[in-house]
């Protein structure tokens, strides 16, 4: 039965949630048993050897968005030009991304392959007797990089089809067999950098080839045509909103890795320490708001490439209000208790912690409730201004921290400021939407900033309750975890789900029940014919 695309979205969603709670947990097994199997010289050196291809990795996410940006946007407007005219303009776009991912790469090999082969034997410090094992793992880690990058226009053929379901099962597949065979490493001393280095080779390069087969056969727009690979109209466009895009991604590096060095040199590595707790603590509480906005982002450019400016519109506010309200879910009665938190997971925790934590997580609050603005720019390909005064905003960012800490500001100046920036970032997500899609600020405050803050203050008021007459301890934190979500869910329903989405949810919980009733009667009514045959 074919998928709607509402359906599809549902269950991009529930694949993905699944695949991060998975990643998450085995993430958590998988790096202890590695550092004991390979120990911590090794560990520290399979690290660094893949420090070497970040440039390359960095430069394939950004290829990856735009690719898959160009399919959906082709793909909305084939819906429109319901002709094989449409499809051509896919099967264009596919084969400039296939010229792209095979040049590109190519290049980035044979170029930055003798240069990391020289840094491993002059260069870096590592031991004599490891810099074979080195030179290995290098190969296996650009053969891996280079099989990804191009397998790029297959995997953004998947996402701008929204057959992301798809794609999270290969994904949980791979981290199982992870999880097993870092079990089986751990479990088997031995030398394994180098044997590790080709199991993560094969694991990456085996589901990349079972894309690129399932693509061909299932897609009409993956066919290769030599004529359109060098389109030079098709590769301008691409290269262009490459660039643009680039240029947003080199200033969030910029301002991480610049806050990184300033508060190194300022207060030392243990507050190095502290801001990559926070960093951890933000990336576990954004993980399935950001496999929302995964899930959405593709349907979102696909309405906008079929004119579809309603749809895109009610999606994109469902995106800020529902990657904020699963972000909140686990940020509320975290930030109630974080002191705690972060005591009872580190026991002796580094200084600043639990304050940077704070910082860290209002920073992403603040971003994570105008996703789908930025996801309506970006659907747009009305790019320039925007990236270049948000890309201004960011590089503005590591100046202003420094001056704050040359003023006498502490590490929690550092902290602010990553706050002001977000919110302005923010702000500028919210006047590019309204200027170029006519996404309505006034609309976006009514139905998701006000709403939002209401319920973060009676959650969290409710949830400090217990602090009233409890003493700080597990007891404590499992009672404002429980009135925390108990008004939560409740609150969500009445002030934040405009009426159309209680009643799309409530009829497909009805229609759930429904199912799973009719299930369990089939099963109740096939257990008892087995055993009235048994009796006979």
């Amino acid at each position: 039965m074919a998928l709607t695309e509402n359906r599809r979205i549902f269950w991009n969603i529930i694949f993905t949630y699944g695949r991060s709670l998975l990643a998450i947990g085995g993430t958590l097994f998988v790096s202890r048993w590695v550092l004991m199997a390979l120990g911590q010289v090794d560990f520290g050196l399979f690290s660094v050897i893949g420090g070497l291809v970040v440039f390359i990795q960095f430069l394939n996410n950004v290829l990856a968005g735009a690719t898959a940006r160009f399919y959906a946007f082709s793909i909305g407007a084939a819906k429109v030009d319901q002709t094989a005219h449409g499809l051509e303009e896919c099967r264009k776009w596919f084969n400039t991304a296939i010229t792209i991912h095979t040049v590109l790469p190519l290049c980035l090999i044979v170029i930055g392959y003798p240069i990391a082969k020289w840094a491993i034997y002059n260069w870096l410090t590592i031991p004599p007797d490891r810099m074979d094992a080195c030179v290995w793992v290098l190969r296996f880690t650009c053969l891996s990089s280079f099989v990804g990058m191009v397998n790029v226009p297959f995997m953004a053929m998947y996402t701008a089809k929204q057959y992301i379901a798809e794609l999270t099962v290969y994904s949980m597949a791979t981290t199982i067999l992870n999880i097993i065979f870092a079990y089986f490493m751990a479990s088997h001393p031995g030398t394994w950098l180098v044997k590790y280095a080709l199991w993560m080779c094969a694991m990456s390069v085996l589901p990349q080839l079972i894309i690129c087969i399932r693509a061909n056969l299932i897609f009409q727009e993956c066919k290769l045509v030599y004529a359109y690979m060098g389109n030079i109209t098709y590769l301008k466009q691409i290269g262009g909103y490459v660039c643009w895009t680039a240029l947003g991604h080199m200033a969030g590096l910029f301002r991480s890795q610049g806050i990184s060095l300033l508060i190194n040199k300022t207060f030392g590595p243990r507050v190095n320490a502290s801001m990559q707790v926070a960093h951890q603590v933000n990336a576990g509480t954004s993980t399935l708001a950001s496999a929302l906005l995964k899930a959405f982002s593709p349907a979102i450019t696909t309405a906008a490439g079929a004119k579809d400016y309603k749809r895109m519109q009610t999606l994109a506010f469902g995106s800020c209000k529902f990657s904020t309200l699963l972000a909140l879910i686990f940020v509320i009665p975290l930030v109630v208790e974080l002191p705690y938190v972060i005591k009872l997971w580190l026991k002796t925790p580094p200084p600043f912690t639990v304050g940077l934590c704070y910082f860290m997580l209002t920073s992403y609050i603040c971003g994570v409730c105008t996703n789908g603005n930025m996801t309506v720019i970006n659907a747009s390909g009305q790019i320039r201004d925007y990236h270049i005064v948000l890309s201004f905003i960011s590089f503005c960012i590591l100046p202003a921290a420094i001056l704050a800490v040359y003023l006498g500001g502490g590490v929690y100046s550092i902290g602010a400021i990553l706050v002001v920036g977000s919110c302005l970032n923010s702000t500028g997500r919210i006047y590019f939407a309204q200027k170029i899609l006519d996404m309505s600020a006034k609309r976006w405050v009514k139905e998701i900033m006000l709403p939002i803050l209401a319920l973060i203050a009676i959650c969290v008021t409710i949830a400090y309750l217990p602090h009233l007459w409890m003493k700080q301890g597990f007891i404590r934190l499992l009672v404002a975890t429980v009135l925390a979500e108990g008004i939560f869910f409740p609150l969500t329903w009445k002030i934040i789900l405009i009426p159309e989405e209680r009643d799309f949810i409530a009829s497909k919980l009805i229609a759930t029940c429904k199912r799973l009733s009719k299930k369990y009667k089939r099963l109740a009514f096939l257990s008892r014919f087995a055993k009235d045959k048994n009796k006979a």
